[in-house]
């Protein structure tokens, strides 16, 4: 059972963001509000992604949910579960065998899988407005490229970047993280510009022009090139709509912290007591430099409340959460240090002031675009504002205790 438990937690997580998404409570896009799949409404977001210009240039996720509907002859709605649950399903292995190769052990790397799966835009995938589409195709394919450059199996990279970037174009914002950890450019190096880096920069590089050129043919072919040069000249009207009024202004730096805030609370608390390891310190420095490529252009030029759109630094945190974090995690689950923090009344009213404001900042401040009513994501902000709360109250303690506190 052990060698297959990552292969269970990623089918249960699997089921669980089903069943989540099809409670009648619930209105998401496998639903609509309702108890049965929404097989029409489905069915009309594959057309519009078929035909709307921004989304007709990605066509791999439509063409396998239809090919895999006229297979196994299902409805083009259930093809789309189908599909995309199953993607889900590998992307959560790709997490655990990534994590392994990066020497994690068995624990952490299952443990790994777990955070990725309980990251709100992948728990939450499907309900409106984070409406994931594209993504659980683009997700695998990018592991696959991750892992194919760990196993230096280069040739390997270059076509499957290549389809992640056809699958989301936003895939290339990943390609300077992949250089700092991958290229072995270093400027320290009195070799930085060897033909060994020259080349694994060179490979590096080739899918970016592949897809330029796959672009270009695409829009002549389709005659969709006006369409799509309106669309990208109206992209700045994006920024309005997510910090035009209050209410939008605290949409999108909560849908920011929805996604990244977990991973750079427990980076800063992390870094402090411990060094990490030079694998560790690139793949940080990759997550840091996606974070300021990315999250600049996702508030600037779409709709922040995508929370998906934030998530893409991530799969250089996803393979590693055990790893970096799991020291500071595992004070969450000491009775003992419970005991011993909350027997000071400070702390407890420490706790119980970080509780009201985050009671506050979850179901008064934060109002989803969507009706409350329709999701969990209150519910989740408040969890999450409570784990940090309970870290930040138990290390506190812990420094003005140290020596008296194992």
């Amino acid at each position: 059972m052990k060698n297959y438990l990552q292969y269970f937690i990623s089918f249960l997580f699997v089921l669980m963001i089903y069943a989540i998404h099809m409670l009648p409570v619930s209105d998401s896009m496998l639903n609509e509000n309702n108890t049965k799949l929404s097989h029409v409404f489905l069915a009309s977001q594959i057309r519009y992604h078929q035909e709307f210009a921004p989304f007709a240039r990605r066509p791999l996720t439509s063409l396998l949910i239809e090919g895999s509907s006229g297979i196994f002859g299902v409805t083009l709605g259930e093809s789309f579960v189908l599909v995309n649950l199953l993607l889900l399903f590998v992307s959560g292995i790709l997490i655990y065998i990534i994590s392994i190769k990066l020497n994690a052990t068995k624990g952490q790397a299952l443990f790994n899988q777990v955070a990725y799966f309980l990251t709100f835009s992948i728990l939450f995938a499907f309900f409106p407005p984070v409406f994931s589409y594209d993504e659980p195709l683009q997700y695998c394919l990018i592991m696959l490229s991750v892992l194919a450059l760990i196993q230096q199996k280069w040739r390997h990279y270059v076509p499957l970047f290549l389809m992640a970037t056809i699958a989301r174009e936003s895939t290339v914002f990943l390609w300077p993280g992949l250089v700092i950890i991958f290229s072995g450019l270093s400027l320290k190096s009195k070799n930085m510009w060897s033909p060994t880096v020259r080349k694994k920069l060179f490979l590096l590089f080739l899918p970016l022009p592949l897809y330029g050129i796959y672009l270009g043919i695409f829009l002549w072919a389709t005659g969709i090139w006006k369409e799509t040069s309106e669309v990208v000249a109206n992209r700045l009207s994006c920024y309005f709509e997510n910090f035009g009024t209050y209410s939008s202004s605290v949409e999108t730096i909560v849908s920011f912290f929805l996604v990244l805030g977990p991973s750079l609370y427990f980076l800063y608390m992390s870094m402090k007591p411990k060094a990490f390891t030079l694998l560790e310190k690139k793949y940080v420095l990759a997550f840091l430099v996606a974070l300021v490529i990315n999250s600049p252009i996702v508030m600037a030029a779409t709709l922040a409340r995508e929370t998906r759109l934030f998530a893409l630094p991530l799969f250089f945190i996803w393979p590693l959460v055990g790893q970096l974090f799991g020291k500071d995690l595992t004070l969450l689950s000491r009775p003992g240090l419970y005991l011993d923090c909350f027997k000071n009344w400070r702390y407890r009213i420490l706790l119980l002031a970080l509780c009201l404001i985050n009671y506050m900042v979850s179901f008064k401040l934060y109002v989803p675009s969507f009706p409350a009513k329709d999701n969990f994501f209150n519910e989740y902000l408040f969890v999450l504002l409570l784990m940090i709360s309970l870290h930040f109250v138990l290390v506190t303690f812990k420094d003005k205790n140290r020596g008296t506190v194992g």
